[in-house]
């Protein structure tokens, strides 16, 4: 599955105002520099994301972007849709005298949406947070994230 830079970027910049939930605003300039992100396509992203209520911003020389919700309240979905703009893949209608081929191809792409859509609900960006730290507190072992969608 491929998605676009501005998903992917999106993801990266919400991950660090999560990680940092509660503990004011940042600047739109270190969370580029963090992630190493262009200002001015990131400033869009998440002016895209206050627009869609998952984060919020304020203005001045101490502004800057804040998770809007609890970590635990957002989920990959919240973020994709915000983000895809609906650009993910149209469930295709059957035609009026469709084979078993035909079928079975659009049955494939109804469920791999739907499978998709609920594991993306099913996770949030303080499970993302969780995993990546107890991989962190183990990374002298070899170990596989557990994420299954």
């Amino acid at each position: 599955m491929k998605f676009s830079t501005r998903t992917l970027y999106g993801l990266k910049a919400i991950l660090v105002l999560a990680g940092r939930y509660g503990e004011g605003l940042l600047s739109v300039s270190a969370i580029a520099k963090k992630e190493n992100l262009s200002v001015h396509y990131l400033e869009q992203i998440l002016n895209s994301l206050k627009k869609k209520g998952l984060v919020k911003s304020a203005r001045g020389p101490q502004g800057g972007y804040a998770l809007a919700k609890k970590p635990s309240e957002v989920t990959l979905h919240d973020l994709y849709t915000a983000l895809e703009k609906g650009k993910q893949r149209p469930v295709l209608a059957a035609p009026v005298d469709p084979d078993e081929t035909t079928l079975a191809d659009a049955l494939f792409w109804q469920k791999f949406s739907a499978s998709i859509e609920k594991g993306l609900s099913e996770l949030t960006l303080k499970d993302l947070l969780d995993e990546a730290r107890r991989l962190k507190k183990g990374k002298n072992r070899t170990v596989a994230p557990t994420f299954h969608i």
